[in-house]
């Protein structure tokens, strides 16, 4: 049966600007473009758009499915102004809660507060005698109260892991933890079972569907058990119901597990298997960001790398050994300038691309390297927003002229995709083309922070569909609307290219559209 699409504008995202009247689809592909009196004849049916405004499906091109929905499932503080509003919140949460369950807040961002400051262990112990986690905004430090401390083994006298740090005051614990240190907790927690997987992962799917993605690639293997487990999740909840397209990165720490287990085997447009994930260092918010020059408000402190430069060329050697690409976490200027050093040497297959994620802090030197390699790049728009400030005092003017570039990238001919990291940002991608075209937070007047850096909104549409399919290979079948490609397709209320900006943020989605089947529809519709 092929249905014809047609009664509202049609973006194709070939070119800027570029309409047609309407889509002919049959069984998931698009079949024709253009006029409706000359597609009209091989129609079976219509769907009329209803004046509303189609185009190619958005996808986020870097999130923690399963995160995001554990940030649904539990506390979020991520609106949180102050550490006495943050202790109130969670103290209520855990009044009644049994000694032997886990309480979990999701999102803090101290910056929001007038007072900088962390809350002490002994402000966490006072709260209740439940386990506590407070995941910082980053993901990549957690607040933990001494019975989760004691959980995970944690003493004074424990040392912190190789790419981690267990903080340590006077030789006393703080129940801070940053970067590896923290998955001896959280990898650990008992409550991780297929029930919780399952849960945590159709609530997100269901909240990413209204915001129109039709997919996601996303890094989840490592942190919910065996591997095992969140696969058999993904299989049960994406592939069994067919109404969302997952690509997952495989973290290093498992890729040899899932390879031998042969777990990636199976493949469908509904779950692919991609990238060997890698962590090249932590984030700004930790001071864990790898700097070639100390942070500007910790001149002793240059941040960390994860793993030594031997340590990662060994990594990037096993994936190649796998024919597989490597997909890497890299925020600082010293670990971008260390991970590229590697993929020099160890380049990936003919045809094929590594990913920078993040690659927030640049200077020229790693802007040309970038452009020298056979690298695609995977930014978050909406870093840019938030703890910009932050990031400023950590880094000082000059340096944070670099700070998370997109115009730079572009220029240089690279290919960029764009994602929300959820859950450290809403999933919400027309929040990224928002951050991306203006560079300011919602509601503010400004230029923009490093407005040199905005681009246009057909650019930063096209990191959501254009670059989320050339950034895995897939720009002969996905990211825009044309013969050939699937009948994959966001649908919005108002004109993306023509709503004034200050409203773009908050335009409805009429549809998601999965090969032609409505996944999502807007209740008044």
């Amino acid at each position: 049966m092929a249905i014809l699409w047609t009664g509202g504008t049609i973006y194709t995202m070939a070119r800027d600007g570029e309409t047609v009247e309407a889509v002919l689809e049959h069984n998931g592909k698009i079949v024709a473009t253009g006029e409706v009196d000359r597609l009209l004849p091989q129609a079976t049916s219509i769907r009329d758009l209803k004046g509303n405004v189609m185009y190619p499906g958005f996808v986020d091109s870097h999130l923690h499915i399963i995160g995001y929905g554990e940030k649904l499932k539990h506390i979020d503080v991520s609106n949180v102004q102050s550490k006495d509003e943050l202790l109130t919140l969670v103290r209520t949460r855990m009044e009644g809660v049994h000694p032997d369950e886990w309480v979990i807040a999701i999102g803090l961002n101290e910056t929001q507060f007038a007072e900088p400051v962390f809350p002490t262990l002994e402000e966490l112990d006072s709260l209740g005698e439940a386990h506590l986690i407070i995941k910082r905004s980053c993901h990549h430090l957690i607040l933990a109260n001494s019975k989760a401390l004691e959980f995970a083994g944690i003493t004074d006298a424990t040392l912190s892991p190789e790419g981690g740090i267990i903080e340590k005051v006077n030789g006393r614990v703080t129940g801070v933890l940053k970067d590896t240190a923290l998955y001896l907790i959280v990898n650990h927690m008992p409550h991780i079972t297929p029930a919780y997987i399952e849960d945590a992962l159709d609530k997100a799917i269901e909240s990413l569907q209204t915001y129109g993605l039709v997919g996601g690639h996303s890094e989840d293997l490592s942190y919910y058990g065996p591997p095992h487990q969140p696969i058999a999740a993904f299989r049960k909840i994406v592939e069994e119901k067919k109404f969302f397209k997952v690509h997952l990165l495989q973290h290093h720490t498992v890729f040899q597990e899932v390879d031998d287990a042969r777990l990636n085997e199976e493949q469908s447009p509904y779950l692919e298997f991609g990238a060997m994930k890698i962590f090249v260092d932590g984030a700004f918010g930790g001071r864990t960001a790898a700097l070639k020059e100390p942070y500007s408000d910790d001149i002793e402190n240059s941040g960390m790398l994860v793993h030594t430069k031997a340590k990662l060329e060994d990594l990037v050697h096993l994936a190649r050994a796998h024919d597989q690409t490597v997909a890497v976490h890299a925020i600082g200027d010293l670990a971008l300038a260390t991970i590229l050093d590697v993929f020099e040497k160890y380049p990936p297959g003919e045809g094929q691309l590594d990913r920078v994620i993040h690659c927030s802090l640049v200077d020229e030197e790693i802007l040309a390297k970038l452009a020298s390699l056979p690298v695609a790049v995977d930014m978050q728009p909406q870093f840019v927003q938030g703890e910009y400030s932050a990031e400023i005092a950590r880094l000082g003017k000059k340096r944070a002229k670099g700070l998370h570039p997109l115009k730079s990238l572009l220029d240089r001919g690279l290919i960029v995709a764009g994602g929300s990291d959820a859950p450290i940002e809403v999933p919400n991608p027309l929040h990224g083309i928002y951050a991306a075209v203006t560079r300011r937070n919602f509601g503010e007047t400004h230029d923009g922070y490093g407005a040199q850096e905005k681009i246009s909104r057909f650019e930063a549409v096209r990191l959501y569909t254009v670059g989320a399919a050339e950034i895995i290979g897939q720009q002969h079948m996905r990211g825009l609307i044309a013969p050939g490609y699937t009948a994959d397709f966001t649908v919005f209320t108002e004109d993306l290219f023509e709503v004034a900006i200050e409203a773009l943020p908050c335009v409805d989605v009429a549809y998601t559209i999965i090969d032609g089947r409505i996944v999502y529809k807007k209740k008044s519709l």
